[in-house]
């Protein structure tokens, strides 16, 4: 335990600089006692006592769950730490660590030169992971802008502060699939090139200074919300925005969006200024965080004793990226799925202002409202598995159908029939349900 205390502090409370310098030791001879080695695996997610297990837990974590691409130069290795996009999300602390860390190597030990905002707890896996604020107060509740983590630190190296990406250094990028690598000086990433022309026009570089030792984590905001994975080279620099997230201090301990933002004065992510005092009072702002059309998620941070990873539950909205796809792609199976959840006017007025596109919209949603009932008919007349079949859609809608029998559950029944004839043009879609639509109302009025 006291080897263990001694590397905390000279990681700044890392856990995979602790993981990695503590297999460094190993390798030079180290002897640990088998008390140590439980607490040093238990940052991977499996606590043993045993030398070979935790050796083979090492490898298993760092080559299929996280992904480290490595810059050498000289002696020395600076390496860039993250979860694999492809590997299932886990929860221990080199799972949330594992965000873009960057390690410099020198004679084989590593140090940590930044250590950008750690991972949250996704809802998605259970409500179980959010805190009663009746027994772990809130600190504090942030909106989440739609971008890319850009974290900046200082490289000594280089001897300046520079930009890195949460996947890759300045000088790295994908083609490919393939890593490709600049030498040392080189801005090769497209992100890392505008966050530094942002932080030169702004002059953050200037505010940085004598900060060196501290991490500050970033968004970069670009023209096009990131869940659609735009392509960043089509647009101008100038377009782009950059938010403060947080700051992290040379001890590791990371400070809330707040306090960060009284460091630097410059735009920050959005703090949502709410009052979480009851477990009533959070489950009502999740049930209307989760059905928000124009922010992705909110980030809820509890006052915990923890100072390198203070627990932190990320709340995602259900609906924003149907809302997004209206927007940008008139997607009419997105904006089908918003009217079902009472929100056909927002949705409707989502859609580009362009000839008939949002009358035709707003028929869509009609057409939803008023096969909805019809279906609800159907059902109760016994007529609509047949109707189905006769059809030819889905086979997996019978399914759904006798699902809706036993549950009386029509709005998830019209949903999946929408879902399934929706295509990629809105008037395409139109035609489609008024044929179903006309379908239903035959068969009824023949029973």
């Amino acid at each position: 335990m006291a080897q263990q205390l001694r590397l905390d502090d000279v990681c700044k409370g890392n856990s995979i600089c602790v993981v990695e310098r503590f297999k460094a030791l190993l390798e030079s001879g180290y002897q640990p006692d088998p008390l140590e080695v439980r607490d040093i695996s238990s940052l991977l997610g499996e606590p043993t006592k045993k030398l070979e297990v935790f050796s083979s837990r090492y490898l298993d974590v760092f080559t299929r769950l996280v992904q480290r691409n490595c810059f050498y130069q000289g002696g020395a290795a600076l390496c860039i730490y993250s979860w694999n996009p492809r590997a299932r999300v886990k929860y221990f602390p080199v799972a949330l660590d594992a965000t873009g860390t960057i390690l410099l190597f020198e004679g084989g030990v590593p140090q940590v030169v930044a250590y950008p905002t750690h991972r949250a707890y996704d809802t998605v896996i259970g409500g179980e992971v959010i805190r009663r604020p009746e027994e772990v107060r809130v600190a504090e509740v942030t909106a989440r802008v739609d971008g890319f983590q850009i974290t900046f630190y200082y490289n000594s190296l280089m001897k300046r502060w520079v930009p890195a990406t949460r996947y890759v250094l300045h000088n790295m990028r994908y083609v490919g699939g393939r890593l490709l690598t600049g030498s040392l000086e080189e801005l090769v990433n497209p992100y890392v090139r505008v966050a530094d022309f942002i932080a030169e026009k702004d002059g953050l570089y200037d505010k940085l200074r004598g900060y060196e030792g501290w991490t500050f984590t970033f968004i970069l905001e670009a023209p096009e919300p990131a869940i659609l994975r735009p392509n960043i080279e089509l647009y101008r620099y100038e377009d782009f925005k950059l938010y403060l997230l947080n700051a992290r201090k040379p001890n590791g301990h990371l400070l809330t969006v707040r306090e960060s933002s009284e460091i630097i004065n410059i735009p920050h992510v959005p703090i949502e200024e709410v009052s979480i005092s009851t477990s009533e009072d959070l489950e009502r702002y999740v049930n209307t965080w989760s059905k928000d059309l124009y922010v992705r998620s909110r980030f809820i941070r509890y006052v915990d004793t923890d100072p390198f990873r203070p627990y932190t539950v990320e709340v995602w909205s259900k609906l924003y990226e149907d809302a997004v796809s209206v927007r940008f792609s008139s997607n009419p199976k997105s904006l089908l799925m918003l009217a079902s959840y009472g929100f056909a006017d927002e949705a409707v007025n989502l859609l580009v202002d362009y000839r008939d596109l949002r009358a035709v919209g707003r028929y869509l949603c009609n057409l939803f409202f008023e096969l909805r009932s019809y279906l609800s008919k159907a059902l109760e007349a016994g007529v609509l598995k047949d109707l189905v079949e006769q059809l030819k859609l889905p086979e997996e809608l019978l399914g759904e159908v006798e699902k809706a029998k036993r549950t009386g559950d029509v709005d998830r029944l019209t949903r999946k029939i929408v879902a399934s004839l929706a295509t990629d043009s809105i008037y395409q879609t139109r035609d489609r349900l008024v044929e179903l639509l006309n379908s239903l109302k035959r068969r009824l009025t023949a029973t």
